[in-house]
């Protein structure tokens, strides 16, 4: 999905270990960093339910994230809820350079990013007025 921002230096891939996931706050933004088996998965580490702050816990080190306040439960590598149905993490664009991990951080304010875009987000893209799909 295509939102504004730009690239970002997070950490090192030294930092984040097989089965590991670590938050970072970039520009006021929090950020879910996720490893497993080398895949590498960032998201906005906000819960879609009710913005509940997703920490290193959260992963279970296999293929789940469950938020600390409700226990939603999230597929780590799709984003998309599993227990209940029907919400998905807002995904954050990830690349790798050299040992470096950089990620796309939104460059509106969060506030302005919490209403317009994440509130929004839902599987399959942005619905809306902004009219931006995945």
């Amino acid at each position: 999905m295509e939102y504004p921002g730009k690239f970002e230096r997070v950490c090192s891939l030294d930092e984040i270990y097989d089965g590991e996931a670590k938050v970072f706050e970039i520009n006021r933004y929090e950020v879910l960093i996720l490893n497993k088996n080398g895949e590498l998965k960032a998201y906005y580490a906000r819960c879609a339910h009710a913005l509940g702050l997703l920490d290193e816990t959260s992963f279970d080190g296999e293929n789940r994230i469950v938020c600390p306040v409700h226990l939603w439960e999230y597929d780590a590598f799709t984003g998309e809820s599993i227990n209940p149905m029907g919400s998905t993490l807002f995904p954050l664009d990830l690349k790798v350079e050299g040992n470096d991990i950089f990620v796309k951080i939104p460059s509106v304010p969060v506030s302005e990013f919490k209403v317009k875009w994440f509130s929004m987000y839902k599987r399959g893209g942005v619905i809306g007025e902004f009219g931006f799909n995945s």
